[in-house]
Formats: structure tokens, C-alpha cells, sequence
């Protein structure tokens, strides 16, 4: 079972005053959620809640303000107000470091990474310590995938990635040149080859719209959706596992879907109508992806035929939004070119460039497998 050390932990921060980021899925079994463990062990002046808030309460996109945290009486500053990390004189004045523990989800459209990043910046420019209390991350045993670009974090990374965060941190360290001490408490007995079952940690949603690891895997494959028309199952029981629209013809998605034979994924045919979000109240027509196999999953293809089928089909309604090309790298994208595009000849170029990143990051890991 994956343990976190948290004897380590309080050593390194004994005395100093500390500011802790860390969200609802920070949880410690047999010590509860880290965010009471750091009130109760650490001398804590502040919290600092990110997109979902600091116990995972809002949806996603929902802004909010500095408040008093109800239990400790501490402030809780917000990663989505004036901010994405605590004010420059919180952390001048009352700091000396900062406890990060979050949990990712192995993939650049997520929005902590960006915290990290500004948390790290801010932290250089107080000359405020930074702890990363690490923890695994899910989808690594897939490997890195996708192109690399620039999204939430200031480098580019990949689409799907392989490493923690506390690996970014020092991903970042090293190539912005940033002035930090940065320490990272690896997560102990944890190989990046594993599936998450293996790790013995209760999965515990880093997100509202993420509730389970099936849904870690579905947002891999269809996350890119939400900068289309077509609903990403937001607003129903299986958020990323359900994808539709009204205007979408479920059985021949299907069908087309599982000809192709992708692997680690079955689709079947579903219709739904979402509480909130796109076509909040209307029933939607569409597919269900179901892993049977995970550790064979591709989500670059499976999200790129996706993409390709729902062109094909429905060539008069399927619509981008802005925003998709952030998710391949390249603004020049259309449904044109999606249902033109050579997936295979895609793939390979961004495998090539996953590749080149994993050897580029080589010295930043601290974890074996993968």
C-alpha cells in the first residue's frame, strides 16, 4: 500500500510557519482528510482552496472569494478570485512555507497544476520554502501521450502525463531557473507502472465531475469535448463516461465506434438528460464508454476517432468551441480537418514528441516503472 510520510513531514516544518494547499482528495487513510491532519499537526496560518474549493464543493468554472475556513477559523484564499495562489504579502509577512498535497489526475486539462506553478512563482519571489507532500497520480501506467503545449502550466507538457506533481515542481524548478527551496516527501512504495487499485488508496474525487477512476480514464478520452456542442455527460451520474447531444444518431455512433476495435474501451448506446450544464433538461442520444480493459487504453486515439466520428455524423451540427485547440497543441482546428485527419500518422508525431518530453524530464523523477 502507498504510505505518505508524514513523520518527514512535520519534521521539515517544526517551527516554521505554514501555509498548506491541498483539496478534498488530499485524504490520508487511517488519518483523514490531510487539510484537519494539518490544522491538528502543523502550525497552520492559512489555506489556500483551489477551482473546487478547499473541500471539493463547487462545481467546476465557480469563482469565489477569501473566507474563514468554519472549522479552524483560519483564511482560506482562493485559487479562482483576485489570485491562483496566496497573496505575496500573506506569505512575506506570516509564511515560511508552503505544504502542497494534491491529488492530479494525469492530464494537462486540469486545473492544479496551475496553482502548483503559481504557488512555486510566488513562493521564489517571497523567498517562502515550498514542501510538496506527493502523492501518485492515476493514469500514469498509460504513459505519456498526446502533444505537448502549454495549458495550466508555463512549459508545455503532453497531453496524458506520467509524472506527480511533485515531479513537476521540480520539472519547473529546473527549467524556469526559479530561486525556490523546494523539497518533494515522495509518495513511499508507489511505481508508476501500477493501476490505481494497486496502490490500496480509496479513490476520493479531486473533482466533482471526476467521482471515480473510470471517470479519470473517461475524461482522458473525452474532456476535449467540453469545447465542443456535444455534452461531456456533465449534469448526469457518469460525467466523461457519457457523451451526447440531441442532434447525435446513438446507434450509428456506436456502431462506427466499435468497429474500429480500440482498445481497452466498449461503447453502447445511451440516452440521458443532464441536471446542469449543456442541454441542461433535454435528452441527449449518445455513447457510454466502458473500460474493460484499462491498462490497454490509447486515449489519443480513442478520443481523436471520437472526434472524427461525431464530424462524419453529424457534419451539419457538430461545432468547436473556443478553446479546443488548446487541447492538441495547435489552434487550427475544424471539423473539416477533423474528419479528414490521418489519426494513425497524428498519433505517431505526438508519441514522438511524448517521448522526447519523458527523456527531457529524465532527472526530475523520483519514481520507478512507466
Amino acid at each position: 500500500m502507498v504510505r505518505f510520510d508524514l513523520d518527514e513531514l512535520i519534521a521539515r516544518v517544526k517551527g516554521r510557519r505554514t501555509a498548506v494547499v491541498t483539496g478534498p482528495a488530499g485524504f490520508l487513510p487511517g488519518v483523514g482528510a490531510f487539510a484537519e491532519f494539518a490544522v491538528r499537526a502543523l502550525p497552520v496560518r492559512g489555506f489556500l482552496a483551489l477551482e473546487h474549493g478547499l473541500r471539493g464543493e463547487l462545481q467546476d468554472g465557480v469563482r469565489f472569494d477569501r473566507y474563514s475556513d468554519p472549522r479552524s477559523g483560519l483564511p482560506v484564499f482562493s485559487f479562482y478570485g483576485t489570485s491562483p495562489t496566496f497573496p505575496a504579502d500573506f506569505l512575506r509577512d506570516e509564511v515560511d512555507v508552503v505544504v502542497f498535497h494534491v491529488q492530479d489526475v494525469s492530464h494537462r486539462a486540469y486545473t492544479y497544476k496551475q496553482a502548483l506553478a503559481a504557488t512555486l512563482e510566488a513562493a521564489a519571489g517571497t523567498r517562502t520554502a515550498v514542501i510538496v507532500l506527493d502523492r501518485p497520480t492515476p493514469l500514469a501506467h498509460l504513459g505519456a501521450w498526446g502533444p505537448p503545449a502549454v495549458q495550466f502550466f508555463p512549459l508545455p507538457l503532453p497531453v496524458g502525463i506520467p509524472l506527480t506533481l511533485g515531479e513537476l515542481a521540480l520539472v519547473l524548478r529546473e527549467k524556469k531557473g526559479l530561486d525556490v527551496d523546494l523539497a518533494v516527501i515522495p509518495a513511499r512504495d508507489w511505481d508508476r507502472g501500477v493501476r490505481w487499485s494497486a496502490t490500496g488508496l480509496p479513490w476520493v474525487p479531486p473533482s466533482p465531475n471526476v467521482p471515480s477512476v473510470d471517470s479519470a480514464y473517461a475524461y482522458a478520452c473525452t474532456g476535449i469535448l467540453q469545447a465542443t456542442n456535444v455534452s461531456e455527460g456533465r449534469g448526469t451520474c457518469k460525467p466523461f463516461e457519457y457523451i451526447g447531444a440531441p442532434f447525435v444518431a446513438a446507434a450509428l455512433l456506436v456502431e462506427e465506434l466499435n468497429a474500429l476495435g480500440l482498445p481497452g474501451v466498449l461503447f453502447r448506446e445511451v440516452w440521458f438528460q443532464p441536471g446542469f450544464n449543456k442541454y441542461a433538461g433535454q435528452v441527449c442520444a449518445g455513447v457510454h464508454l466502458i473500460f474493460v480493459d484499462p491498462t490497454a487504453l490509447d486515449p489519443l486515439r480513442t478520443q481523436l476517432y471520437v472526434l472524427r466520428s461525431l464530424a462524419r455524423l453529424c457534419p451539419d451540427r457538430f461545432e468547436l468551441k473556443a478553446g479546443f485547440g488548446h487541447w492538441l497543441g495547435d489552434e487550427a482546428w475544424t471539423p473539416e480537418r477533423l474528419r479528414e485527419l490521418d489519426i494513425p500518422g497524428y498519433t505517431a508525431r505526438a508519441s514522438a514528441a511524448a517521448t522526447r518530453f519523458m527523456a527531457d524530464t529524465g532527472p526530475a523523477r523520483l519514481y520507478a516503472g512507466g
